[in-house]
Parts: structure tokens; C-alpha cells; sequence
């Protein structure tokens, strides 16, 4: 009883920390810029003069002062302080100008505002602008297919090691400048951060407060007991304080607080050992009856589902194959060795660490018993109240299911381990090769699907063939690579504009991939591609991303499947005539207003997640259920090569450059887990310096090649 009156305190805390958080980071972020923009007016004024709190003077011990070099490193801080005002690049601006004050504390007289500034920099490095900056918008308008939450949640969840450590040492630092302030008021050779003593303008009542400031950071701050609230009370008394004593010392201290009572306290807190800091799980008794909910798949719409209902009071089953979730707009990198499988993938159990209500289960559903409210899981059977399946989609072969041990789909993270040690080893036995035709052979690759996966992989092997094994063999010369794609329709990319597609036709060329459309293929075998007009292409990788079709399903719900075998649903994503049973995602064939059928984009399935959590918490709770579904398209990426990219976001498109970083921006951001979006911006950024690829292993079957069938003297395609 009493934990849950903490709990509630706490959480009431937290709910005013998301009102007033996003004013509390925008007010910060203009100060801090206002700060270096008054410093660089003055040095602009009078060049080679110190400026005011010895900003910019760690610039004078590397180069002459009023120099023009000198003044460029002033314009170039100007512009990071612009961008941070704006909330535009604002982890790169913020971290730039914290290397800046921090500089200027230890390389000039160590002035005691400049360590505060680096460290109000660094908290809007780690956590992001808020939701009132041009990062967040333009989040907003980019977000695409391709991710876990909203730029604007990927902009603020925090990292578990790198933030909530920098809030652990800010709650200790912060106890221990309270403290010497509050027991020696005059803080001389005590504390870092002189406060001003509250006797001097409060009288009685400033001893008062100083034994409540004392008191908050031995009885709360200290153990982590009540974080946020105590925090918060804290950086009220000492605003108080800094407007009526005008010492701005005080004011960064109240910022530095708020920041603790916006962001919680971080590690070794009494808060997360009893769960204060936590939405609470919904409230179950062992024998207490609530509904029971069933999640299939733990795919973009079923990890969307599960977030949305598990702060109800309901029991939840996640069900899935694997033990990962997966980010499956990525594959094609660890296919072609750019990333590697972690770091597009996360456990699933870590994502719901401490939510009591969420059971994880690692198994192959087999069937659904609609009558008896029942999931076959195996030999044993789960009772539901409510079922979501989001079990996503597997490569489609139209009929031609022989294909697939020849031309292998890309769907899951031991598809493109085996990919990539299909296409490493291809280059390994052409090194190895006895006559040119069968090395040629073994240097044709061919990608059988024009859509976005198509392309993306297109680029990225010829990127690879081209750079990333330069000067590594010696018989052959990997650039002569032939990266051919095959469509059978009159363009790749069909589900963009014709314009950008043309566009992305010219980038591919670019890079040297042969493009050919029209391309209806008879037969498929461990020698090459056959085409309908009877021309062949000898080739011993062959790679299919033309088109996928939906998990059995229906057979599991006694259904007959619409088109790719998905399940037909109503505009509320249930089952006609079973309001228990939501089929979202890949996997559900679900009706767009304008007439057609939905994508199946990661966006789409999320949306559909949602909503079908909204419905069943209504029911749940007996009001009313929302309108029908209504999909909101975001925009559409696709990446062809370095610095070439494709977005179309309709009132928008993107080419080149801009909208290649603009993609690489929105896949980071939308991963999982701060570790996954540093490893992967980092191996990016070392790919795009050195062209190399740091995780060329060849691994498993796909490492199993050998030449077992004979290559004709000539390749008739030639």
C-alpha cells in the first residue's frame, strides 16, 4: 500500500516532467545558445580581445588570437549554437559546443559556469531536443517504413548505459553541491558551485530553506528515493533563490536539477529497486481474473500492440519463432557483410525486462481453435481472450518453390548470414577458378526483384565489388563483378513515382549494375537464370527479393487467404463475424479507405498494432471502440549506393546525397537500443571513409560452396 502511494507520487511526477520537460529543454537550449552567440558578438566587436567568460579564449592557445583561422573556429561555434537553438542537429551541435566550454574550463582560469554549460550541453547531447525542435518536425515529416517508434520517441528514449549513467553521477554531484552548500553557507573552498546563502534574502526563513535542501539531498537524492519529486522541489526553492539573489550559479543548478526531475535518477536508485520509476504492470492477484491477451509475432505490429496494452490491467502472451526481435530494413547490410546480425536485432525478453504482465514465449504456433478461444502452440494449447496475429511475411517463388535452394530470399537473420557467405565464397572461388569462363561465372551475380530490397542489395554489392575488396586478390580483379537485377515489370521501384524510379534506374547504372525489365524467368538452377525468350545468364549466386506472401495464417484460422495469403479483415482488423481475433501487418489483408489494400510497410503494421491494442483496451474497459482504421502513408526510402538515395514523401522528393543521409538518419533512429544506433552509425561512418566492410565472414552452409556443376565454354548472355 504504501510502495503504491510512492509509486503514484512518483508517476504524477513523471506525468508533470512529460508537460513541462519539453519547455524545460527548449528554455535550456535557447540560454545555452544566447550564451555563445553574446561571446562571439564580442569577439566579432573587438578580434584578438578576451571574451566574456572566456568562451572562445581556448582557441587563442592553438591559434593566433584575431587571427582569421581563430575566427573561422568562432563562426563555426556560431553555427553549432544557431542549429542548437533551433533544435536542428542537436546532439552533434550540443556535444560541439560541451568540447568547447569544457576546453575553456580547463584550458583557460577555469571559470565554474563553463564546466556547468559543458554539462547542460552534454544532457541535451545524450537526451535529444524534446519535441519543440526542428529535429522532432522534420522527424515527423521523414518517418518511413522502417522502425520501433516515432522519431519523436527515438529522439527522447535515452540510453540505458550512456544516459541513465550521466544521471547517476549528476544525482551524486548535485548531493554533494546541495549539501556543502546548504551546511556551510558561505561555500568558500567547499563547493565548486558557490550558492548564494539564503539568510542574506530570506532572513530566518533561509535557514529554513537550507535545511530543506539538505534534507531532500540526504533523505532522497542520495539513495535515488523519490527522485523526481524531490528534484523538482529542489529546482523550485533554488529558482526562487537565483531570481532573488541574481546569481546565475544557482539558476544552473535549478536547470541541472529539473533535468534530474525530467529524466529520472539513473542508476543505483532506490527508485528502480522498487519499480517507482516505472509505469506500473497492471495490478494482478494470483487469483485475480483479468483478460488474457495473445500476441503472435513480435514483428513491428506486435511490439506495437504489446507496448500499447501492457500498462492495462491484462495479462499478456508474446508468442515468436525466434528470441529477437529483428529490424528487417537492414538485412540487406548484413547480406552484403556491412553490418553485422546484432546489431540489427535485439532479445525480446530485454525489451520487457521488469513488465510483470508480459510473458515471452519462444515456439511454433500450429494452429488457432477459434471455438474453444485457444492458441496450438506445439503439444500445448493457450487460452486467450483477445488474439493479435502479426506473424509477418516469408519470400514468395509464385509456384516455383525449387527455386529457393538456388536463389535464396532475404526474410530473416539466417538468410542473410547465409547470403553473405554465399557472396564472400563466390569471390573466393573465382580467385580459385581454372579457366576464365568458369570464373566469370562465379563473378555474375544476379538479384531477382526490382522493389526497394532489390535495389538497396543491387547497390550495396556493387559498392562492395567495386571498393570493398580492392586490392585483396590476386588472379581476380572484383570490380569486373556483373551485378545484374531482373524485373519482370517495366521499371524497379513501382511503389514510388515514375520520376524517382527513373532517378534510381540512373544511380544503379551508375554504379555499374545491369538493369534489365520485361524479364519473365523460366528456371532457375545451381549454373545460372533462364530467361522466357530463351536467353540464359550463367551465374552461381543468385538472389531473390521479387516478392513475398504471408505466413500460413489462414490455414491456422480455417480462412480461405486473399491475395499473397494474407487474411482478410474488416476496416476494425478483426475477423468477420470473430471480434476476438485481429489479423495486422504483413500478414492481414487490410482494406484502405480509397479502395485497394494496405502496404506492407513497417509503418503500416505499427499503425495497425495500435489500433488494434485501442480496440481491445476499449472493450476491455467497456467504452467505445475508435473509428475504423485509417492508414497514414509516411514516405517512402530506398538507398542505392554512397551518398545515392531516393525519398519521396509526396509533397517532397529527395535524390543524392541529402536524401542518402536523410535515410541513414531515420534507419539509425529507428533502431532499437542506443547500443544498435552507435554501432551502426559508426560502422557506417568508417564504410563510407574506407569503403571497407567490417564483418566479411563466411560462415555456415552458404560458406559451403563448391563447383560441383560444369560452366559451357561461354555465357550466350556475353
Amino acid at each position: 500500500m504504501i510502495v503504491s502511494a510512492f509509486r503514484s507520487l512518483n508517476m504524477t511526477s513523471k506525468t508533470m516532467a512529460l508537460i513541462l520537460g519539453p519547455l524545460l529543454l527548449l528554455a535550456i537550449r535557447l540560454w545555452l545558445a544566447q550564451i555563445f552567440l553574446l561571446a562571439a558578438a564580442v569577439q566579432f566587436a573587438a578580434p584578438g580581445q578576451p571574451a566574456p567568460s572566456n568562451i572562445y579564449a581556448c582557441f587563442e592557445l592553438w591559434l593566433h588570437a584575431g587571427s582569421p583561422a581563430q575566427m573561422l573556429a568562432v563562426w563555426v561555434a556560431v553555427l553549432f549554437a544557431l542549429l542548437l537553438a533551433g533544435g536542428m542537429a542537436t546532439r552533434v551541435s550540443a556535444l560541439l559546443l560541451a568540447g568547447v566550454s569544457l576546453a575553456a574550463f580547463l584550458f583557460d582560469v577555469g571559470q565554474e559556469q563553463n564546466i556547468l554549460w559543458a554539462l547542460l550541453l552534454l544532457l541535451v547531447a545524450v537526451f535529444g531536443a524534446g519535441p519543440i525542435s526542428l529535429d522532432a518536425v522534420f522527424g515527423r515529416i521523414t518517418s518511413r517504413n522502417t522502425g520501433l517508434g516515432t522519431m519523436k520517441a527515438a529522439a527522447s528514449r535515452h540510453s540505458l548505459w550512456l544516459g541513465q549513467g550521466l544521471l547517476t553521477g549528476l544525482r551524486f554531484w548535485l548531493v554533494w553541491v546541495l549539501l556543502a552548500s546548504a551546511l556551510t553557507p558561505s561555500g568558500v573552498g567547499t563547493t565548486p558551485v558557490v550558492l548564494a546563502p539564503l539568510s542574506m534574502v530570506f532572513g530566518y526563513y533561509g535557514e529554513v530553506i537550507h535545511l530543506a535542501l539538505a534534507g531532500l539531498a540526504m533523505l532522497f537524492l542520495a539513495p535515488g528515493f523519490l527522485t523526481r519529486p524531490a528534484a523538482g522541489l529542489a529546482a523550485v526553492i533554488l529558482l526562487i533563490t537565483a531570481l532573488n539573489t541574481g546569481r546565475e550559479e544557482t539558476l544552473y543548478i535549478a536547470a541541472l536539477l529539473g533535468f534530474l526531475a525530467r529524466s529520472g535518477p539513473g542508476f543505483l536508485a532506490l527508485d528502480g529497486l522498487l519499480k517507482l520509476d516505472k509505469w506500473p504492470s497492471a495490478s494482478i492477484g494470483k487469483n485475480q481474473k483479468v483478460p488474457h491477451i495473445v500476441v503472435i509475432g513480435a514483428g513491428f505490429g506486435g511490439l506495437a500492440a504489446v507496448n500499447r496494452l501492457m500498462r492495462q490491467k491484462c495479462r499478456i502472451t508474446l508468442i515468436d519463432r525466434r528470441n529477437h526481435h529483428l529490424f528487417q530494413p537492414l538485412l540487406y547490410q548484413v547480406a552484403t557483410a556491412a553490418l553485422s546480425p546484432g546489431e540489427i536485432a535485439l532479445p525480446i525478453r530485454g525489451l520487457f525486462r521488469g513488465q510483470d504482465n508480459v510473458q515471452v514465449l519462444m515456439g511454433e504456433v500450429i494452429g488457432v481453435d477459434r471455438e474453444a478461444f485457444e492458441v496450438k502452440l506445439g503439444d500445448r494449447r493457450i487460452a486467450y481472450d483477445h488474439l493479435i496475429v502479426a506473424s509477418g511475411a516469408r519470400s514468395c517463388y509464385f509456384g516455383k518453390d525449387s527455386w529457393e535452394k538456388y536463389a535464396p530470399g532475404l526474410k530473416q537473420i539466417e538468410d542473410a548470414t547465409y547470403m553473405r557467405s554465399r557472396l564472400l565464397a563466390a569471390f573466393e572461388h573465382a580467385e580459385d577458378a581454372q579457366n576464365v569462363d568458369a570464373r566469370q561465372a562465379w563473378l555474375n551475380f544476379v538479384i531477382i526483384g526490382g522493389g526497394p530490397t532489390g535495389v538497396e542489395m543491387a547497390g550495396a554489392l556493387a559498392e562492395l565489388a567495386h571498393h570493398g575488396l580492392n586490392g585483396e586478390f590476386r588472379t581476380i580483379d572484383p570490380a569486373k563483378a556483373r551485378i545484374i537485377l531482373l524485373d519482370r515489370g517495366a521499371r524497379c521501384l513501382t511503389a514510388f513515382p515514375a520520376a524517382c524510379s527513373a532517378r534510381a534506374i540512373t544511380m544503379l547504372e551508375a554504379l555499374g549494375v545491369e538493369l534489365r525489365f520485361g524479364a519473365n524467368i523460366t528456371n532457375i538452377d545451381d549454373t545460372g537464370v533462364t530467361l522466357e525468350d530463351g536467353s540464359r545468364i550463367l551465374a552461381r549466386t543468385v538472389l531473390w527479393t521479387a516478392g513475398v506472401q504471408a505466413s500460413p495464417a489462414a490455414k491456422w484460422l480455417a480462412l480461405a487467404p486473399g491475395p499473397g495469403g494474407r487474411v482478410p479483415v474488416t476496416s476494425r482488423l478483426s475477423l468477420e463475424g470473430d471480434d476476438r481475433v485481429f489479423v495486422i501487418g504483413d500478414t492481414a489483408a487490410m482494406p484502405l479507405a480509397g479502395g485497394g489494400l494496405v502496404p506492407g510497410l513497417a509503418p503500416a503494421a505499427k499503425q495497425a498494432g495500435v489500433y488494434a491494442a485501442r480496440v481491445i483496451s476499449a472493450n476491455m474497459r467497456g467504452k467505445r471502440e475508435p473509428s475504423p482504421f485509417r492508414y497514414k502513408h509516411q514516405g517512402s526510402l530506398a538507398t542505392i549506393g554512397r551518398s545515392s538515395a531516393i525519398a519521396d514523401f509526396g509533397w517532397i522528393r529527395l535524390s543524392g546525397a541529402p536524401a542518402w543521409w536523410l535515410w541513414g538518419a531515420v534507419h539509425v533512429g529507428f533502431l532499437t537500443g542506443m547500443r544498435n544506433r552507435i554501432a551502426v552509425a559508426l560502422q557506417w561512418f568508417w564504410a563510407y571513409i574506407t569503403y571497407h566492410r567490417s564483418t566479411r565472414l563466411i560462415t555456415g552452409a552458404g560458406g559451403q560452396l563448391t563447383p560441383h556443376s560444369a560452366i559451357p565454354a561461354s555465357d550466350p548472355d556475353m
